[in-house]
């Protein structure tokens, strides 16, 4: 049941369908890619994680004591919009043709071994081509192209040029137009030092299938209320937090994201009942390293290349308005960052 749930809960946040066939594994798909074409591809993905992982870590500013005993324990569930901009890419690149392709390519040339050197001619090196399609956030129904840009081949004295032509992979749109990038993870707050909260997020290490492996999440944050210094009271409550986190599925990508962000809130109301809106500027960072191994065919048989790279996100600023709802023991938050990527969080908590 424990595992089954998490399964759920990681959908779209672990970039995987629920149904785990082979064909729609992040990491069989990302084996029909070359570097290039696997960093525009999986772009949009990059940049949510982060505004994932850097939402909903503050909904309301900590307490000025200098000493207390402040305990809160919640679910914060996240979630970063995609626009239609997102579901598509286009860039040039190197990239490197299987049998299958090469195949393709050379339907034109008559003299069967003339045709079978030019093909293990094409397999054999990466050209660098238009590449265009959906990105891991688009469209299932479509697939990515390579534009082959025409090159002439010579076998035995004759020349034979093979026409620029399009070829369509087998990579798709893995996450089907998905609007937003869902993510989750319980968060433990303890406060309050001069001023001073803690908090962490931490999922345990759990095994996912044999193609991904263990997936694991840990995030620590700390905020800062100066007013703990100040010997006067202030109309509004402020506070500057630091942020940091990584989550990481197996061997094929880890995501670290970091944020620094200053708060202000008031709360209206008693402990009892109360509201408390909130506001916060976050400068942020995230970055996702990528690690997979490249299928590609060869005149001497089937290989497989490694490959790595890094991808950073692209908000670099946030925005956040939200606000808190307080009934005795139990806390309701919402809010919403306007980012290069906008997105929204939400969580339950309990104080103590």
């Amino acid at each position: 049941m424990k595992k089954a749930s998490l399964y759920l809960f990681l959908l779209f946040s672990l970039v995987i369908s629920s149904s785990l066939k082979a064909q729609n594994d992040l990491s069989s798909t990302l084996s029909h890619l070359s570097s290039g074409a696997a960093q525009a591809y999986v772009a949009p993905v990059v940049s949510g994680f982060g505004a994932d992982l850097n939402s909903g870590w503050v909904d309301r500013v900590t307490s000025s004591k200098l000493l207390g005993l402040d305990i809160e324990f919640k679910i914060v569930a996240m979630g970063t919009f995609f626009s239609n901009q997102n579901q598509t890419f286009s860039t040039s690149a190197a990239f490197r043709f299987n049998n299958t392709q090469a195949a393709t390519l050379t339907q034109s040339v008559s003299n069967p071994a003339a045709r079978q050197y030019i093909e293990n001619q094409i397999i054999s090196q990466d050209f660098t081509v238009g590449i265009s399609g959906p990105t891991i956030v688009g469209d299932k129904n479509q697939f990515v192209a390579v534009n082959f840009p025409g090159q002439t081949f010579s076998y035995n004295g004759t020349q034979y040029s093979i026409p620029t032509q399009n070829i369509v992979t087998a990579v798709n749109g893995l996450l089907g137009n998905i609007p937003i990038l869902p993510m989750g993870a319980p968060q433990l707050t303890i406060g309050t030092v001069y001023g001073t909260s803690v908090s962490f997020r931490f999922l345990p290490s759990i095994q996912l299938n044999s193609n991904l492996g263990n997936f694991s999440y840990f995030g620590f944050g700390i905020q800062h209320n100066p007013a703990a210094w100040l010997n006067l009271a202030l109309p509004v409550d402020f506070s500057i937090g630091f942020f940091t986190q990584n989550m990481k599925v197996g061997s094929i990508f880890s995501s670290n994201a970091t944020m620094i962000n200053l708060n202000a809130s008031k709360m209206f109301g008693t402990g009892i009942l109360n509201v408390t809106p909130y506001a916060g500027i976050g400068f942020e960072s995230s970055t996702i390293s990528v690690n997979y191994n490249q299928n590609i065919d060869s005149p001497a048989g089937p290989q497989q290349v490694n490959i790595a790279f890094n991808v950073n996100g692209e908000n670099s600023t946030r925005l956040t308005l939200g606000a808190s709802f307080g009934l005795a023991i139990i806390n309701l938050n919402v809010d919403y960052s306007i980012a290069k990527y906008n997105s929204v969080s939400a969580g339950l908590g309990f104080n103590f």
